[in-house]
């Protein structure tokens, strides 16, 4: 377990929107900084960042949180694991106490995992440059593709030995690795008599890595022409490394990304790294696979704009139509390159300049609808089928944007090129998204078990229609007492927010009292106490707290805030960050209210908050009491009682009465 005092000079270091900004790009707007959120499908900027209160928001999916929720979130981490992430980053040392059994097992699984791979990486590398003859097989192929040392260095490039040399797996042993976690890596495989072999053997090894520059996987390359054999022998699927939402590359290239507000999509390892060593760096790659919706996220997180490099075959050019359309749909803007027929990305980096790619690059860039007219236009001649079966399969393609506007533009394109009227052109694209719709309508009713018959018919889809994105289910607390449940929350948002802020009462010789003090106050002299358990547990917390002792109190109010908001109790945290990021609806009152911040009005809304809270507390005891008339007035019970139960029903009407004059005046 991570010490208090270690937490707190964690949390004092740590900035959200460099923390943030490591896995999204981040714009400044006013006094936050606005991005994509990468909780959900997000096509417009909704996701705000705050470095005054040091949270986030969605205003799309309702995510909300701080740097460390974010960290816990995005990369899978338990709330250890995230505050030892953001240790490294800012150079704190981690002090901690003794872990329980139960609490050390749950963390290492994740993070045991991760570092064996990275155990892995470092033991293929130093092979790829040990000075022994057979190891030197592996940094000859890196050298006849014409890689420098720095790059090799940079991509952490290694070799994987031969089998009869010392395997992998008998050195990580021997470093207390242990078997489960070597298979769970997928870099060591289990034989029938239960001996482990190594997964990579006598490859050139690339390491992959996550966003956060962890080695999540390895792809393998054979140095020997063998048919038999895959050319490349990837890390299989495992707790770290999804395929689908993993790019090669991406760690190394996101600084460029975000900086030039363009990604390079080529497809293979040594595409990317010739790229790179040329003096692209905001290149990534789909590694061989068909790109997914997942890896789209990654790179939509930095910029909306991105540029496919295929080679000039027939596959590569394959390669490219495939990707489009996918990546319309996801909203980003789309251009292609297509190298000549001769060359790879890999081969046309090595033999060229960087002005001479760029310069090709800029010629030969083209959005998708002048690509595809230019590479099929020479194919259909003058058949008319075949002319009309192409400008269906771009508008098709049109009709994939999300954008209206953008929409509107290529679809104005497609008939200006082709000579076709506009008004079928937009006419088509619609009947192509109302079926789109239409088709996602009835899978959803079919997924949820519904029956065909169940599927309402699709509407009519306005030309700028956006699918809304569901909103997410939130996690409430256990709520044992509804009426009391807003008032309790009030008052905690109190306290969180100002509770050592100071007020004058509006009594003669109007002393000064903190917002924390007159809150204990008004529970004790009536002896109240909550009845929500969360609640509940956060006041008694609050009380609790040894108060950080400073001259300015929103350096302590500060503390406190961080301290909720970053709590170890998940729904202590979601509260907390509930009450931070409450936005209240907008009404003329409110309007006017908001005017004064709400720091100058305490001496006003904290008093009106307790007495509510009381008034709830009485509505709550005089409901109990109706039940209880009630009930002795059916079975006929002694009259004594129900005398007894009347009077203290008149006590508290009369308490109620006192109470609602003094919130009046």
């Amino acid at each position: 377990m991570i010490k208090r005092e270690t937490v707190d000079r964690i949390l004092d270091a740590t900035r959200i929107e460099e923390v943030i900004g490591d896995f999204v790009s981040l714009k400044r707007r006013g006094p936050n900084y606005i991005g994509l959120c990468p909780f959900h499908p997000d096509k417009n900027p909704s996701m705000s960042v705050s470095s005054t209160k040091q949270i986030f928001k969605c205003f799309s999916c309702g995510k909300a949180g701080t740097a460390v929720t974010f960290l816990m979130e995005h990369e899978h981490l338990s709330y250890p694991d995230a505050l030892r992430y953001l240790a490294r980053k800012y150079n704190i040392e981690i002090e901690e106490k003794e872990e329980t059994p139960e609490e050390q097992a749950a963390r290492l699984e994740h993070e045991s995992i991760i570092l064996v791979l990275e155990f892995a990486q470092k033991y293929y590398q130093q092979l790829l440059w040990d000075g022994e003859k057979t190891h030197l097989i592996g940094l000859s192929y890196f050298k006849e593709r014409k890689f420098k040392d720095d790059t090799i260095k940079a991509f952490g490039l290694g070799y994987a030995a031969p089998r009869q040399s010392k395997s992998f797996t008998q050195s990580a042993l021997e470093n207390g690795y242990k078997k489960e976690y070597l298979i769970k890596a997928g870099l060591s495989h289990e034989r029938e008599d239960g001996s482990l072999v190594d997964f990579f053997y006598d490859r050139v090894m690339f390491p992959i890595y996550s966003l956060s520059g962890r080695v999540i996987a390895f792809g393998g390359r054979i140095l020997i022409n063998d048919k038999t054999k895959a050319k490349y022998k990837n890390s299989p699927e495992t707790e770290v490394y999804i395929k689908n939402k993993s790019l090669y590359g991406i760690y190394q290239a996101k600084p460029a990304i975000a900086k030039e507000q363009k990604c390079y999509l080529v497809e293979g390892y040594t595409d990317v790294i010739s790229f790179n060593q040329a003096g692209i760096k905001n290149v990534v790659a789909s590694s061989g696979t068909a790109l997914t919706v997942g890896q789209i996220s990654l790179i939509k997180r930095f910029t909306e704009n991105i540029t496919l490099i295929y080679d000039g075959d027939a596959a590569g050019i394959k390669a490219a139509i495939r990707g489009t359309n996918l990546l319309l749909a996801e909203g980003m803007k789309v251009r292609v390159v297509v190298l000549p027929k001769e060359d790879d990305p890999d081969s046309f980096a090595k033999s060229h300049t960087l002005d001479e790619i760029q310069d090709y690059i800029a010629a030969n860039e083209n959005d998708f609808v002048t690509f595809k007219t230019n590479l099929l236009l020479d194919e259909i001649g003058n058949d008319p089928i075949k002319k009309a079966n192409l400008i269906n399969d771009i508008i098709e393609t049109v009709s994939m944007i999300p954008d209206s506007i953008e929409r509107d533009v290529y679809a104005g394109m497609v008939a200006t090129k082709f000579n076709v009227k506009q008004e079928s052109v937009y006419q088509k694209v619609k009947q192509l998204r109302n079926k789109r719709l239409s088709l996602e309508r009835s899978r959803e009713v079919i997924e949820a078990g519904g029956r065909y018959e169940d599927i309402p018919p699709a509407p009519h889809v306005p030309e700028d229609y956006e699918p809304v994105q569901p909103e997410l289910p939130k996690e409430e607390p256990t709520i044992i007492n509804t009426i009391l449940a807003s008032s309790e929350k009030e008052l905690i948002s109190y306290l969180v927010k100002y509770g050592e802020y100071s007020f004058n009462l509006s009594v003669t010789p109007h002393p000064t009292i903190t917002v924390a003090e007159y809150v204990r106050q008004a529970l004790v002299e009536d002896d109240l106490s909550f009845v929500n358990p969360i609640y509940k547990e956060m006041l008694d917390e609050y009380y609790s707290l040894d108060k950080i002792q400073d001259k300015d109190v929103d350096v302590v109010q500060g503390r406190i805030i961080r301290y909720f908001t970053n709590h170890q109790n998940m729904a202590i945290m979601k509260q907390a960050l509930d009450i931070i990021t409450d936005e209240h609806p907008i009404t003329i009152k409110v309007y006017r209210e908001s005017l004064v911040p709400e720091e100058q009005r305490l001496d006003k809304i904290v008093p009106e908050a307790v007495l509510l809270y009381k008034i709830r507390v009485i509505d709550t005891m005089i409901s109990e009491i109706h039940s209880e008339i009630i009930k002795e007035a059916e079975k006929n019970g002694d009259s004594s009682t129900r005398n007894a139960l009347t009077e203290r029903l008149m006590l508290l009407l009369k308490a109620k009465g006192l109470v609602q004059k003094e919130l009046r005046s």
